[in-house]
């Protein structure tokens, strides 16, 4: 984590170290390439077409994005897309049709409805073709079928639909997180109910092409899970203090960071800084919710303990530091890709060059 120069940069501002970045991209390339595993970065987290060239150029077989028009601004460059929420508005299938004239498309669905429609509007609008992933619940429960004989039934119904076709299957395994002696019994789990499914489909003549899953949590546990043939993790290129609680990162591995600057100091025991809910969301820390809005890197007794829409309020508490109005602080925040999103422009330092200013090419992005 650099601050360069930064300081001549006005606050709140979110910066992004470039080397940290390059390591944890080459980190995780090594990590698949080692386990032969095909690497599909989610770009919900960096937004930015610089940073999805960077992933393709260090090996991703192509990039995940929820939206279409997340991917039409930030992912254009990659040849492959993954659509990892289905399309059924007709906003987003319109959008979808014109990425499916440039690239090879796919799509997590879980439901009939979805296959219906996406079949339908492609094969009346342009006859374009798309691949269809059947999204699985492996024990997440958020979305995904779970039951064997109905990912069964959803993929022969896909195959039986004009301009789609069953391509695989894809998961998410956000319920196991790697801070604690279970995570090989979380990962053995998911496993288990993974490869029911594949013996399902495999007995049925519908052995999937693509079984992808992953997080940024589990993705280098992804070998505990051989049938896996592709991961999709975010978070993993910038870090944050989710990820360092969770123990999948240090803070030598975050690379974007919040600048605040302090205000107000009336308070007795609390300072107040210009970067609120707007800066750094109101997301709470998953492996430690109790522990504030975000971590001060330079006073680590300190607590961001509320948000307001423009202010972020540091408890002392047993910390040493004593502020002053117009000191600046870095805050890490607990879960970077809403912060991004919050964001128009990042702050890219790059060791001894002078910091730049870059656009979040699909920043509020909701189609």
């Amino acid at each position: 984590m650099s601050s360069s120069s930064i300081e001549a940069f006005p606050t709140p501002l979110l910066s992004v170290d470039l080397p940290t970045v390059r390591k944890n991209l080459q980190s995780m390339a090594d990590y698949t390439a080692d386990h032969n595993l095909n690497l599909r970065p989610h770009i919900k987290t960096h937004k930015t077409r610089l940073f999805s060239q960077m992933q393709l150029e260090c090996g991703a077989v192509g990039l995940t994005s929820a939206k279409p028009s997340e991917a039409l601004a930030a992912a254009i460059d990659a040849e492959d897309i993954l659509l990892a929420y289905p399309c059924f508005t007709r906003s987003r299938l319109q959008l979808l049709d014109s990425l499916c004239k440039d690239h090879q498309v796919r799509m997590g669905i879980d439901s009939s409805e979805a296959a219906e429609r996406v079949s339908t509007y492609l094969h009346d609008q342009s006859d374009s073709s798309i691949g269809l992933l059947v999204d699985l619940d492996i024990g997440h429960h958020r979305t995904g079928v779970s039951a064997a004989e109905s990912v069964v039934r959803l993929a022969r119904q896909i195959q039986s639909l004009p301009n789609v076709r069953f391509d695989g299957v894809m998961f998410f395994p956000g319920h196991v997180v790697p801070n604690h002696a279970g995570v090989e019994e979380g990962m053995a789990n998911v496993r288990a109910n993974l490869v029911s499914i594949l013996d399902a489909l495999q007995t049925a003549g519908l052995k999937p092409g693509i079984v992808s899953g992953g997080s940024t949590p589990t993705a280098k546990h992804t070998h505990l899970i051989p049938e896996i043939s592709e991961i999709r993790p975010g978070t993993y290129i910038f870090n944050d203090l989710n990820s360092v609680r969770w123990q999948c990162a240090t803070l030598d591995d975050c690379a974007a960071i919040v600048h605040a600057t302090v205000i107000s100091t009336a308070v007795k025991g609390k300072a107040v800084v210009d970067a609120g809910s707007k800066m750094l969301s109101s997301d709470l820390c998953g492996a430690d919710p109790q522990s504030g809005f975000g971590f001060l890197i330079d006073h680590p007794g300190a607590k961001v303990a509320r948000l307001s829409e423009e202010h972020g309020e540091i408890e002392l508490g047993q910390s040493d530091w004593s502020p002053r109005i117009g000191d600046r602080v870095r805050i890490l925040p607990n879960h970077i890709c809403p912060c991004v999103n919050l964001q128009n422009e990042l702050i890219l330092v790059d060791g001894d060059r002078p910091p730049r200013r870059l656009t979040i090419d699909a920043r509020g992005m909701v189609h």
